[in-house]
């Protein structure tokens, strides 16, 4: 098992020592201004291009994070979790803000990691708590949610 497997299994923790239950747990100034938890929560098969040094996953841990339940169940909580996170703050609401980068990453992760269910679940609200304001969005970030 891989140290990301692993991280998602709430088994070990990630590069900073910091265990899954922790991040969940963090405050919302914590999540703003922390930028390289977001890579461990929903992790991809691609480099961030954010954060050096984060796990890019193999074709190996995709698998066995697919047939992990607590692995699952992790990465669902994670997402009702970032979900909270916006749901509460809406200063992300704007043409820029790096949270648009946060949301891509997650739709993409969920899709390769859990379901297109999950993926489209979470991005339908998202785009549900920008509502009528979701055009203050810059076209490329909704282009890159739609597409993910």
């Amino acid at each position: 098992m891989t140290e990301i497997v692993s991280f998602l299994e709430g088994k070990a923790p990630n590069h900073r020592g910091r265990i899954l239950a922790m991040l969940l747990q963090q405050t919302d100034h914590q999540a703003e201004t922390t930028h390289d938890y977001i890579q461990w929560l929903f992790p991809l098969n691609e480099p961030s291009r954010s954060v050096n040094g984060v796990p890019v996953l193999t074709e190996l841990d995709i698998d066995e994070i697919r047939q992990s339940s607590l692995a699952q169940a992790n990465l669902a909580e994670s997402a009702r979790w970032f979900l909270g996170f916006l749901e509460r703050n809406d200063h992300w609401i704007i043409k820029y803000n790096h949270n648009h980068l946060r949301i891509t990453r997650v739709i993409k992760s969920l899709r390769l990691l859990a379901s297109d269910k999950a993926a489209d679940e979470f991005k339908d609200k998202v785009l549900a708590l920008a509502g009528d304001n979701l055009n203050l969005v810059d076209q490329k970030a909704r282009g890159f949610w739609a597409n993910s």
